[in-house]
């Protein structure tokens, strides 16, 4: 099992040149949601840089935050307007990282749940989006983004301040006056109001320096936990630092999105190479494990030495989805585009990165044996009924069972104060009211946990038969159990298909810029040929 140092970075975004975490909080929810946006404290309208690798984005709110803030727009330039210092704090950026390996349906649940029980249920309002991007060498990046409020709210919606003025007090409990030291006298104001001495401090617990290292943890932990129940255990993720685990890695620094553009430009910054020399480093330091993935990389199983021995013999007929495979590779450094925002069985794959590759679309094709995008059209009309067919008979059985589920569970409530009531009515006149009154709190359970059980049952005869519940359960999660493969074959046959639809699209698309410039170029050679000829004569 390898381990994997989980990467965040929560920042500060403010008005102050200090503030790392960015200058408005507008320009951030831009940022991450890929949304253009308007900011109506500085009349800015911010737009976003990339729009491709946003997966998703939403805003989440504590009770008794107003509705309206679901729209980010509504909620950041509240934000914003209810600070009026130059020099405000306005929101913290909170950056994680996430297993590659997780679909996208799946890193959104989690982090539900994550935010839920770290921030929302602390009183922020919280917006976070999950991008999925890619560099140079085909590595796949999945991460998200939070930008969390510091000021809470109150019952009736309303941004709290950030901190209160907090009286101190003698050992008698009383206020300590504020002497003048010239006069000897306590201070007055200019209200003629004595003056007393006192602290200001923070309304909430949001910016204590603890937080960061407990969210740390719980992502860390919560991130083992869904890969341990998904059978994802060839990572374990560790939230400790390398100088903590005792390890002799340098982490490297971070970035920066204007150092990040140019990198991606080929263009070499001071940044940059501070983390080449760190990575020349650590490749020296984990040199055998480098070694075991080498070795790992150089076994090639009968399953795929066969399928090289297909593609050769299928190479000899004419199949178009291959030919555009070929082209888009050529063109992608031997890998295939990604669609991730319209993806929407793409979503669901767990792997996506393995898709892109050539070899594995090509695969698909042979196994399906595919050789026209009719083909391949008709393929996805049937697979899509086929799914649609799957996921009617698992909504309809995951629906009784989770019915079945919460009877059983209400049944473990009242099940031990059965016996009481057996007890109460098994006697007769001062014995049995003796009873009721030493076994009140018992008695009561029995009736609250009775008319819960009963509201819940959606027979009109009320009966409570946990036997029989328990029963139907039973032969119900085969039934559910049955539909999981064929579930995920068609998952991934539409997702496979709708891969190929986009590079066909794409390869599409480049076609027509490269025709474009030839045209722009002959064209230009003509211009340039007459132009000859005329000086020529």
């Amino acid at each position: 099992m390898a381990v994997k140092n989980i990467s965040t970075r929560a920042q500060i975004c403010g008005r102050s040149a200090s503030c790392h975490g960015g200058h408005s909080a507008v320009e951030q929810s831009s940022y991450i949601s890929r949304e253009k946006m308007y900011c109506e404290y500085d009349g800015q309208t911010y737009y976003p840089k990339y729009v491709e690798d946003l997966v998703h984005t939403e805003v989440m709110l504590p009770a008794n935050a107003p509705a309206e803030y679901s729209d980010p727009k509504i909620l950041w330039n509240s934000v914003e307007n209810a600070e009026k210092n130059s020099n405000a704090q306005l929101a913290r950026t909170f950056r994680v990282e996430l297993p590659n390996e997780w679909s996208y349906e799946l890193a959104t649940e989690v982090m539900r749940d994550y935010i839920k029980r770290n921030f929302t249920d602390e009183g922020m309002c919280v917006q976070f989006a999950i991008h999925d991007s890619e560099n140079k060498e085909g590595q796949r990046n999945l991460h998200c983004h939070m930008l969390l409020t510091l000021r809470g709210i109150d019952e009736d919606g309303k941004w709290m301040p950030k901190q209160k003025k907090e009286y101190l007090r003698n050992e008698n409990g009383e206020r300590i006056p504020l002497i003048d030291k010239k006069t000897g006298q306590q201070k007055v104001d200019k209200n003629n109001r004595k003056q007393w001495k006192c602290k200001t401090v923070s309304t909430n617990d949001w910016s204590s320096k603890d937080n960061a290292k407990k969210w740390r943890i719980d992502l860390t932990q919560t991130i083992n936990s869904v890969n341990e129940k998904m059978g994802m255990t060839e990572n374990f993720w560790e939230h400790r630092s390398f100088k903590e685990q005792g390890l002799d890695i340098v982490p490297q620094i971070h970035l920066g999105e204007k150092a990040s553009a140019m990198e991606r430009a080929g263009i070499r910054t001071i940044r940059g190479n501070i983390n080449r020399s760190i990575i020349e480093k650590n490749a020296i330091i984990m040199q055998a494990t480098e070694m075991i993935k080498e070795a790992t990389k150089s076994i090639i199983s009968a399953k795929a030495f066969a399928s090289v021995g297909a593609r050769k013999i299928a190479g000899a007929i004419k199949n178009e989805i291959l030919d555009m495979i070929h082209e888009v590779a050529k063109r992608k450094n031997d890998r295939l585009s990604l669609p991730i925002v319209k993806g929407e069985f793409l979503r669901l794959i767990s792997d996506r990165a393995s898709m892109q590759k050539k070899e594995v679309m090509e695969n698909f094709v042979h196994d399906r044996g595919l050789t026209t995008f009719d083909e391949m059209a008709k393929l996805k009309a049937d697979t899509k009924q086929e799914y649609d067919a799957i996921v009617s008979k698992r909504e309809k059985v995951g629906s009784q069972i989770e019915y079945l589920e919460s009877l059983l569970e209400a049944y473990k409530e009242y099940e031990p104060y059965i016996k009481n009531h057996k007890e109460q009515w098994a006697l007769k006149g001062f014995a049995r009211k003796k009873y009721e009154r030493s076994h009140i709190a018992e008695l009561t359970y029995y009736d609250v946990y009775r008319e819960k059980l009963k509201g819940m049952i959606r027979e009109p005869d009320k009966k409570i038969t946990p036997k029989a519940w328990q029963k139907e359960l039973d032969e119900l999660i085969p039934q559910l159990e049955e539909t999981k493969k064929p579930y995920a074959k068609a998952v991934t046959t539409l997702a496979s298909i709708e891969l190929l639809e986009y590079n066909k699209s794409d390869l599409e698309r480049m076609l027509g810029n490269e025709r474009r410039a030839r045209e722009k170029q002959e064209q230009q050679h003509n211009n340039n040929r007459k132009r000859t000829d005329q000086n020529l004569d």
